[in-house]
């Protein structure tokens, strides 16, 4: 069996995630850069690696064990040994048994048991398990943790509650955690009024490292930057339509896209019917450096988001943090949390989702007035700095996890 240690000042948190790096996912990177550069010790168990070409210059700054798993079919028998039979029997009565398939059951118990003998392997205990996404495959984290009787905590983001819910199943897996973490109030709000949740959950928001994103290069006037995968929730095509709107009032713009996705050719499409492929660029990834001067150089970043036919949404996009560190005026939506970041007309420009001609007026608003335009990304930049810091929230999620150290 584990022993734990004597909890110190110094945790060992093991993270438990999907995939691990993943350019989409960066707040889980920033997370664990910032908690592992105060000294805690950090290991992570990955179901998968993404096989990205990272382009993140916090990933080459660390260097922290990482796990991934290879379960298949003929791993099954596994689920014989006495590690997996007493994972299973510790949730015979609370529901699990109720909500989720024996195949699902089964895959969590071999993803359980894979965890914890990660757990045995490391140089160092392990005094916290803390997972990403509120799915079912994060069953395995808790049964982890339990066999070993450390606490285990869950940060519910979007799309695993948002995109047609299968609410027992969310219930149980958040309600079954010792603790639940989400980016937003608008999050929590969801959490307890929709689904129903019980348990105590605490806003840690999804943030970047503010410093990083210092305003380096000159804004390029009439530059309009959209930073963001290229899926429905992201409202590219209500985007691409306000600035076809622009151009045809004689704004000569130019819109540049930055992120990939399933939706790459339907929005080049669109890009062409309008005509005006001289003035959209699709960048897909860029790297770090480049990231940085887009942000810089764009006198607009715009976020058109949208809640997806299926009820998926962005909380509150650390993308738009980026742009306001950047000094770089923001246009977005009233969707979910956005309005926890932007104050319309104080740091930012909100409008209805859905509304290519009220984003078109307010894009136009900031280009016609560059004054306005300035005094919102100082604005923008001053309210990241103060409320939305990387340090600030891990300072937050390390009070959760002391809080729930015997």
């Amino acid at each position: 069996m584990y022993a734990r240690a004597i909890i110190m000042e110094q945790l060992g948190i093991l993270y438990y995630v999907s995939s691990f790096p993943k350019l989409s996912e960066s707040f889980i990177l920033n997370e664990i850069t910032e908690l592992h550069h105060r000294g805690h010790n950090i290991a992570v168990f990955a179901q998968n690696d993404p096989g990205e070409n990272i382009t993140h210059e916090e990933y080459e700054d660390i260097d922290v064990p990482i796990y991934y798993v290879d379960a298949s079919y003929t791993d099954f028998p596994q689920l014989l040994s006495k590690k997996s039979a007493q994972m299973a029997l510790g949730h015979a009565t609370d529901g699990l048994f109720k909500h989720f398939s024996p195949k699902r059951i089964g895959h969590n118990l071999l993803l359980g048991k894979q965890s914890a003998e990660f757990i045995e392997s490391l140089d160092f205990d392990i005094d916290i398990v803390t997972a990403h996404f509120a799915s079912p495959s994060r069953i395995g984290a808790m049964l982890a943790a339990r066999y070993y009787g450390i606490p285990c905590t869950v940060t519910a983001h979007a799309y695993e509650i948002f995109s047609s819910p299968i609410v027992p199943q969310i219930k149980y897996i958040c309600d079954s955690m010792d603790h639940v973490v989400v980016p937003s109030e608008y999050n929590r709000n969801y959490l307890r009024e929709e689904i129903g949740i019980a348990n105590d959950i605490t806003v840690v928001p999804a943030t970047t490292q503010v410093e990083k994103f210092e305003p380096t290069a000159l804004t390029v006037e009439n530059r309009l930057l959209t930073v963001a995968r290229l899926v429905e929730k992201k409202g590219y095509p209500y985007g691409i339509e306000a600035v076809n709107k622009l151009i045809e009032q004689g704004y000569d713009v130019e819109y540049h896209i930055v992120g990939t996705g399933d939706r790459k050719d339907r929005l080049q499409q669109q890009v062409k019917e309008y005509g005006i492929e001289g003035h959209v660029e699709f960048l897909g990834h860029v790297s770090d450096e480049r990231l940085q001067k887009e942000l810089s150089e764009a006198a607009v970043f715009v976020l058109p988001c949208v809640i997806a036919e299926d009820g998926d949404r962005d909380a509150m996009p650390v993308v738009l943090k980026e742009a306001m560190a950047s000094e770089t005026a923001c246009v977005s939506t009233t969707v979910s949390a956005i309005p926890e970041l932007i104050t319309d007309a104080h740091n930012g420009l909100l409008v209805p989702e859905k509304e290519p001609n009220e984003l078109a007026s307010a894009i136009q608003e900031l280009l016609d007035n560059p004054e306005k335009r300035k005094a919102i990304a100082t604005n923008g930049r001053e309210t990241v700095h103060n409320k939305f810091d990387i340090s600030k929230s891990v300072d937050t999620l390390v009070e959760v996890f002391q809080s729930l150290q015997n």
